[in-house]
């Protein structure tokens, strides 16, 4: 018999920007959840952000060391993304020997 208890967990891409400085630079963090409120509060804990109940996301600022990040949005995704079997998603490829 199935276990009908358990909840299905949508994936969530959060989007927001990064700044250092005269630099900038954009990040993403995959957050599974069952809503977009839920995912928010992870995401919120995640970065230590903190916020008040009326605070809409699209307000959020936060400092991470030198770097000051702001919220943009916030995207229910099908499935999570695979990572590049050559370089497991670092965008660097080892060359092998010759």
């Amino acid at each position: 018999m199935p276990n009908t208890s358990k909840r299905k967990l949508k994936i969530f891409k959060i989007a927001y920007k990064c700044y250092y400085h005269e630099l900038s630079d954009w990040a993403h963090d995959h957050i599974r959840a069952k809503d977009k409120e839920n995912a928010l509060r992870v995401f919120a804990s995640r970065h230590r952000i903190n916020i008040q109940q009326e605070e809409k996301p699209e307000n959020w600022r936060w400092w991470d060391g030198d770097w000051y990040m702001c919220f943009c949005r916030i995207d229910e995704m099908e499935q999570m993304p695979k990572l590049c079997p050559h370089c497991q998603g670092t965008g660097k490829i080892l060359a092998g020997r010759i």
